[in-house]
């Protein structure tokens, strides 16, 4: 799996890593971020060794989405002017395109099926 180093992400979310356990290497274990902007807050939790993580979206203090997410394969972080974000693209079999996460300049995620849809 390739994944950034721990201080790009934590550069990314603006954020030291909070890590389940402190005795075990990151990878190992599973790390968590946030962010805030304009009352949105992002809360990034990854366990890179089982490839798996949750993306929750929150307004106020209200969580307005929950993403589950098995099979990353890749993590990335795009960085363009004032513009940052994470990309997960995920295996092939799972039939979805990368998500992405915009952390700057402000918070927004968009993802998919890979899949034609027909009506």
């Amino acid at each position: 799996m390739k994944t950034p180093e721990l201080y790009e992400l934590e550069y990314l979310f603006e954020c030291e890593a909070e890590l389940s356990d402190d005795d075990v290497p990151w990878q190992y274990t599973s790390i968590s971020f946030q962010i805030v902007r304009n009352h949105i807050k992002a809360v990034f939790e990854f366990e890179e060794a089982s490839r798996s993580g949750q993306l929750r979206i929150y307004l106020n203090t209200e969580e307005i989405n929950n993403y589950c997410l098995e099979n990353i394969s890749t993590i990335q972080i795009k960085r363009e002017d004032n513009y940052e974000c994470l990309i997960l693209e995920f295996d092939e079999e799972n039939f979805v395109l990368p998500m992405a996460l915009q952390t700057k300049p402000s918070i927004k995620t968009s993802w998919g099926t890979s899949l034609g849809l027909k009506r």
